[in-house]
């Protein structure tokens, strides 16, 4: 009798445990999901679908290195919408959450420009050269400033210095862009 009654109660504890592990939430494959699903509002321009969805992956891993692609989307969807001030703070997390990716400079450079501000943050990041990827978005704000010799000498001098880092390879590819257009 004991014996069954223990061999009822496995039983029922076993079966029990499978029931529930279904049910975790994970948020970094929800925010992959709705990062997904942004980019194809996007592609279907349906820019406000875009950005809600854009916002939720944030709102799911707002401080992951991979977050930096989800505040790229939505800062590029703020742009397409015309809200180049609402992009601004996107672009400047994405380049914080992910040091080394090339792209989010270049795109808040070029936000800088389209607000009418390169100047001023070129003076900002000049004054305030603690690293050496400062030099990525100084030599980024000079070719967007039209000082494009100036900015190709600031960028490809980081690549002398830093010739191991992982943004070293977009840096150099996007000198080789601009010199192959100045020939």
């Amino acid at each position: 009798m004991f014996i069954r009654s223990l061999l009822i109660i496995l039983i029922l504890f076993f079966t029990s445990q499978s029931a529930f592990c279904d049910h975790l939430i994970k948020a970094q494959n929800n925010a992959y999901y709705h990062n997904n699903k942004g980019l194809l509002y996007l592609e279907d321009k349906y820019y406000f679908g875009a950005l809600k969805e854009f916002q939720m992956a944030i709102d799911l891993l707002p401080d992951k290195q991979a977050s930096s692609v989800f505040y790229l989307n939505l800062g590029k969807t703020y742009e397409i919408l015309g809200y180049n001030e609402l992009a601004k703070p996107c672009f400047e997390k994405a380049v914080s959450l992910n040091i080394l990716c090339f792209d989010n400079y270049l795109k808040m450079a070029e936000n800088y420009k389209k607000l009418g501000i390169v100047e001023q943050k070129l003076n900002e990041f000049k004054n305030n050269n603690n690293s050496p990827l400062n030099n990525v978005i100084i030599g980024l704000l000079y070719i967007q400033n039209g000082e494009v010799t100036t900015g190709i000498t600031v960028l490809d001098d980081f690549c002398d210095k830093e010739p191991n880092l992982i943004i070293t390879s977009g840096v150099k590819n996007y000198i080789k862009e601009l010199t192959s257009g100045l020939k």
